[in-house]
Order: C-alpha cells, then sequence, then structure tokens
C-alpha cells in the first residue's frame, strides 16, 4: 500500500506574498485580487481577521472594519516562486514529487521509516517537513496516508502533522462532509438530493448505482470515498532554472530601493540553490 505525504500551504496567497514581504507578518494584511474599490479579499492576516477582514469582502468593506488594513494584490511571480519553493523542499524528502499547484506538494513516502527510526517515523517525518517549509519562509502542514485526498483532508486539520494509518483511510473520511469529497457543486447537489450527507453513506452506495448516475468521475469519487484513490501520485520534472519575481506597486527610479528588492529576492533564491 503506497504512503503519500501532503504538503498544504493554507491561504496561499498571503503566505507567498509573506515569503516576499516577511516584515509584513505582524501587521494587518490583506491579500486582494481585482482592481479599485471592486478589488475583493482572498486571503487576510490573523490580525486582519481578528477585525472582521474575511475573503469575498470588497476592499472598502475591508477598511471600513480595518481602517490601518494595508492591502496587496495578488502576485502571479511570488506565487510561483513560492510554489517552487515548496516543491524543492518536498524534493529534499523524496524523488518523487507531484505539484498539485496553489500551495499543495504531494510526495511519495514509502520507506521512509528507513530515515526516521523511533516508533513514529511517519510522525518525525511530517515534524521534519514542516520545519523545513518553515525554514523556507513557508509555513506549510502535512498530512500523511494511503491516498491522495485522505492526506490532503489530513493536512487541513489542527495540530499538524496528521497521520492516518495504513487501511483506515474509508473510516477516516467517513464522517466527513461530501464537500470535502466532490467540491463539484452539481456532483454534491445530486448526492445530497438522495440523501447523502457524508463521504461515509456516499461509500455504502452500490458501485453499480454510481457508476449509471454519476459516469466515470462519479467511480473515481466513490472509490476515493472507499480509501482507494483512483488517481495515482503523478511526479513531476524538476525545472532546469531557478527564479524569484516579484510585482511592484510603484517605479524604481533610484538604486537604493533597487538594492533593497534585490538583496531580498536574491537571498531567497540563494537558500532555494543551496538546499539543492
Amino acid at each position: 500500500m503506497p504512503r503519500i505525504a501532503c504538503l498544504h500551504l493554507p491561504l496561499f496567497p498571503l503566505a507567498a506574498r509573506l515569503r516576499s514581504e516577511p516584515e509584513l507578518t505582524r501587521e494587518a494584511l490583506a491579500v486582494v485580487e481585482g482592481n479599485g474599490n471592486v478589488a475583493r479579499v482572498v486571503a487576510a492576516t490573523r490580525l486582519a481577521r481578528a477585525a472582521g477582514v474575511r475573503s469575498g469582502l470588497t476592499l472598502p468593506q475591508a477598511r471600513a472594519l480595518c481602517p490601518k488594513l494595508v492591502a496587496r494584490p495578488r502576485d502571479a511571480d511570488c506565487e510561483r516562486a513560492a510554489q517552487e519553493a515548496l516543491l524543492e523542499v518536498a524534493e529534499g524528502f523524496s524523488p518523487r514529487v507531484e505539484d498539485a499547484g496553489e500551495g499543495v506538494a504531494y510526495l511519495d513516502v514509502d520507506g521512509i521509516e528507513r530515515h526516521y527510526p523511533g516508533p513514529s517515523p511517519e510522525l518525525e517525518m511530517g515534524r521534519a517537513l514542516m520545519n523545513a517549509t518553515e525554514a523556507a519562509g513557508l509555513p506549510a502542514r502535512v498530512g500523511v496516508a494511503s491516498s491522495k485526498l485522505a492526506a490532503r483532508v489530513a493536512s487541513g486539520l489542527p495540530e499538524p502533522p496528521v497521520i492516518v494509518p495504513p487501511g483506515e483511510e474509508a473510516t477516516f473520511l467517513a464522517p466527513l462532509p461530501l464537500q470535502r469529497l466532490a467540491p463539484e457543486v452539481d456532483v454534491a447537489e445530486t448526492l445530497e438530493r438522495w440523501g447523502v450527507r457524508s463521504v461515509g453513506d456516499f461509500a455504502k452506495l452500490p458501485p453499480s448505482r454510481i457508476a449509471s448516475r454519476l459516469g466515470r468521475l462519479g467511480r473515481e469519487l466513490h472509490s476515493t470515498a472507499r480509501g482507494r484513490d483512483p488517481r495515482p501520485l503523478v511526479p513531476r520534472e524538476p525545472p532546469p532554472t531557478f527564479h524569484e519575481g516579484m510585482s511592484l506597486e510603484w517605479p524604481l527610479v533610484a538604486l537604493e530601493p533597487f538594492l533593497f528588492v534585490g538583496r531580498a529576492a536574491l537571498d531567497r533564491l540563494c537558500q532555494r540553490l543551496q538546499s539543492r
């Protein structure tokens, strides 16, 4: 039975921005998408959330709740570099890593116990993964299971790393709401009309009924609900080049601010090169 670890960065746009601008960690910061008064919050720091700022608010609404709110736009360059840094940490632990995008990576951790002797080798490995991502400026969470979905769900639970024992994936998933299994709204709504409320309820349905009503997607979801992952881990090919980037809201017209931004990017790049 394969063993898969999921590295997950909650609030990925925010984590990527704070990696590039760590001095904003203690600020009431919101990352927004869109322009002007129609820009909407996609993620916010704990200080901003304590003031009532949440995803979906427009920027004027957020500033009405938190007048000292610092706003930054989503930055594709920051997020691309953060995702690469996350994958590089993962590749320091396993040669087989899948890039799932948006702050998520899967690792094949079969046989990891050889490197972490003790009563709980997977737990020790999970802690080591979290420490390594923290050192890279990325506060990732870790879940370990025998399927990608179970590992992803485990990585979102409190007090990580969370380990799902081999063979217990179906039991682990059973009490969860269907949205964890089927983010596709139409599928979730169809299942709820059948009276299916949880992953465990869905797993009890006859496979023939699922196949005839929901097709291939339904069969895959049903297999996942029963603890079997129909989509194997697909390792990525590591890129041959490294880059760091960050979009600026103002033009650089003097050398000093360029050196400030360039030095921070170079430090991050050197850290990644050193880890390789």
